[in-house]
């Protein structure tokens, strides 16, 4: 067995019955012309062969006296793919908000610890005649530049290819040769590397002293408890929403290269107008700006990456500018705050950026501890990601990827998350919230368009 490295485990630690540490990604295909009902028979049939589920997903986590109380991973060789996959029949014609109702539903049940950390539903019924794959994963397997790599590893550009895979399962080509399988670490290994991470963090206590010093004294980046107090920032319920559309990619690289910023820039303004603007309407707007925690990927974003166990990001807090109405200074403020966090952890080692991440997520813990007192300010008042996928269009066996939705994890003082995920032309905002804290999600989207809109009319000028 493997012990679940530190970064990870937390997931699994953190995890309480209303705050369930998983994701759900959902996509949409369209089937080719003329398909009949047995396309999804041989879909599911592809999908439920378990001599072929990666070695990622055969992971379960374990603890006991022989690992020291600690977490470890175990290898289950003998899956149940009927636990794992099953095939949802929704009834007809179903639109997408019934879809989206299910997935609310589902999202708010925890992942068994019996067996490895993920499910899958196949949902036939929609009334456009597209089918839903949504799959969910635990955060402590995975990141979400890597699950996006195994979510996307299966397709295809080429809409005649046939032979495509599941997220969970090795891509045909793959199968024809023996796959090397890497040796799991001994207790030895995992000993000296616990004790390289820890002589690497001392080395580097002088480099992050001088970082933070400097980030105070010129007040260049966001810090915890920065965040004024807001309604997403309270105990979660174990009710679930979610909502999400998509926006095309040229209109929001219009605005950057107007206004010399970047088109995540502008997604992170889009999220501050919005919630300026839903915060405003129910009398809400705090004086100060609401602040947002931003994963960055410590081994790249390229979608085609090999995928990798394990999270490996660093947490960066960054102002969203809701105290301002004028769209561009929301937008300077939010490109120079990006720009500054990012030069701050490009100037330090990875085990720099996780010290100083930790310092940022660790005021966030508080609050999920029964029994311990509420905080005057929250550490950051929720998380917006960005997570990049192919510009080419996508296809299992001829069936079109049309939509692909990331559904995040809403926890204790994290009430509200915005995940954003580009694919082909588009960037799709999902936006999953807890259902009493977060009333009216759904009003999120219309705001993200007039925040867009009112960018496109100021940068114009």
């Amino acid at each position: 067995m493997q012990l679940v490295p530190a970064m990870d485990s937390v997931y699994l630690w953190g995890e309480g019955g209303n705050s369930p540490c998983h994701v759900i990604a959902l996509q949409l295909f369209r089937p080719p012309e003329g398909s009949g009902p047995e396309l999804l028979d041989e879909l599911y049939e592809g999908m439920t062969d378990p001599k072929h589920v990666k070695r990622s997903f055969r992971r379960r986590p374990v603890r006991g006296w022989s690992t020291g109380g600690q977490f470890a991973w175990a290898i289950d060789d003998d899956l149940d793919m009927g636990l794992h996959v099953r095939r949802i029949g929704l009834p007809r014609p179903a639109r997408i908000r019934e879809l989206l109702e299910f997935l609310g539903d589902w999202h708010a049940v925890p992942l068994a610890r019996d067996r490895p950390l993920w499910e899958a539903r196949l949902v036939e019924g929609l009334e456009d005649g597209r089918f839903a794959l949504a799959t969910k994963m635990h955060h402590a397997s995975l990141d979400g530049v890597n699950m996006g790599r195994h979510l996307l590893g299966g397709l295809s550009t080429d809409q005649e290819h046939r032979g495509g895979t599941a997220p969970w399962m090795v891509p045909t080509a793959e199968r024809s040769s023996p796959r090397k399988r890497r040796p799991l670490p001994s207790w030895t290994d995992t000993a000296r590397s616990v004790g390289g991470a820890a002589g690497a963090f001392v080395r580097s206590l002088p480099r992050l002293a001088s970082a933070g010093a400097a980030a105070v004294r010129e007040d260049s980046v966001a810090l915890p408890y920065d965040a004024p107090p807001t309604r997403f920032n309270a105990p979660v319920s174990s009710g679930r929403r979610f909502a999400g559309d998509k926006w095309p990619m040229e209109r929001l690289r219009t605005v950057a290269r107007r206004a010399g910023t970047s088109s995540n820039d502008v997604a992170l303004a889009m999220c501050g107008g919005a919630l300026r603007s839903y915060l405003d309407e129910r009398g809400e707007l705090p004086d100060d700006p609401l602040v947002t925690m931003v994963p960055v990927s410590l081994v790249g974003t390229d979608p085609s990456g090999t995928a990798t166990d394990g999270n490996s990001w660093a947490a960066v807090l960054a102002t969203l500018a809701t105290d301002t109405d004028d769209p561009v200074e929301r937008l300077t403020r939010v490109h120079a705050a990006m720009n500054r966090s990012k030069d701050l952890m490009g100037s330090l080692d990875a085990v720099s950026a996780t010290a100083i991440s930790a310092v940022n997520l660790a005021g966030a813990v508080p609050i999920s501890i029964p029994g311990a007192p509420s905080l005057p300010r929250p550490a950051f008042n929720l998380i917006c990601s960005t997570i990049p996928a192919t510009r080419e269009p996508l296809y299992l066996d001829g069936c079109e990827l049309t939509e692909n939705y990331p559904i995040s994890m809403v926890l204790d003082g994290q009430a509200l998350n915005i995940t954003m995920v580009s694919y082909a032309d588009h960037l799709a905002f999902g936006i999953t919230g807890c259902r009493r804290s977060v009333p009216h999600l759904q009003r999120l989207l219309a705001h993200l368009e007039n925040g867009l809109t009112d960018l496109e009319k100021a940068t114009a000028r």
